[in-house]
Parts: structure tokens; C-alpha cells; sequence
């Protein structure tokens, strides 16, 4: 399978909740015409006074700080990451197969796992989601 930059730069909303793929630099999130504004408010107030405006957000959860102002921010959204990571599993004749692993993780959970920051290799930030509702408490 080939891996674009392309398929993980997105931004889609249904009822209540709103996915932003990981790949979306934070000037994409400004200028993309699907971002609510409350987010692209957020990204002008919080994350461009920390970060630079080509930074992914995959890239800025791999190396944000508990005392930052955008840590903050993510939490109060209780942002869910969703990590891909590539695992080869042994069936029962011996045959290595490769597959992927997607799991869900909360804010804290995801700073909380020591093998994501040791080998940020073998991991893949794929999206970040958050309920509408949350993102209207967000306190800018």
C-alpha cells in the first residue's frame, strides 16, 4: 500500500463530532473552507503563537509540552487521536504477516505511552477527533 501526504490531510464533520486528518499543517486548518471557526480561531490565537504555521498536527502532538497552552487547548476539546502502527503477526503454520493496528487514544493516554515518543517510527498519527460540543467550550 502506498502512503500518500495527500489521504490524511482532511477535514470532515457530521452531527456531532469533527475528524481532522493529522497531516493538515496548522496553515491548512486556516485557510481550509471545512474547518469550523471556532478551530481556525484556535489556530490564529493558541497553536501559531507556539508553533510554525507548516507544522503538521501529528507533528505537534509527537512533541507538545503539559504546560502548553495547546495541550491545554486539546484537552478542553478531549480530543481522540487515532494511531496506526504496523505489527507483524505469526499465524498458526509460521507465516509472518504484516497488518495494522488502529487504536483510540485520549489526550492523556497518548502522552502516557512511553513506546509512541521512544520509536515514533514504527507509529503513525492518522487523525484527531473531538465532539462540536466540546470545541464550543473551548476557552479562547
Amino acid at each position: 500500500m502506498e502512503f500518500r501526504e495527500e489521504d490524511y490531510k482532511y477535514a470532515i464533520q457530521d452531527f456531532s463530532n469533527v475528524y481532522l486528518g493529522a497531516r493538515m499543517t496548522y496553515q491548512d486548518l486556516a485557510d481550509y473552507d471545512g474547518v469550523p471557526c471556532k478551530i481556525k480561531d484556535a489556530v490564529y490565537r493558541i497553536f501559531l503563537k507556539e508553533v510554525s504555521p507548516d507544522m503538521t498536527i501529528a507533528d505537534h502532538l509527537m512533541e507538545i509540552k503539559e504546560d502548553s497552552l495547546s495541550f491545554m487547548a486539546y484537552q478542553q476539546m478531549r480530543v481522540a487521536i487515532k494511531v496506526i502502527s504496523l505489527v507483524l503477526k505469526t499465524d498458526k503454520k509460521g507465516k509472518t504477516k504484516e497488518t495494522y493496528d488502529i487504536k483510540d487514544y485520549s489526550l492523556q493516554d497518548f502522552m502516557a505511552d512511553e513506546d509512541i515518543h521512544n520509536h515514533p517510527d514504527q507509529f503513525m498519527i492518522q487523525e484527531i477527533s473531538f465532539k462540536k460540543r466540546n470545541m464550543m467550550l473551548l476557552h479562547l
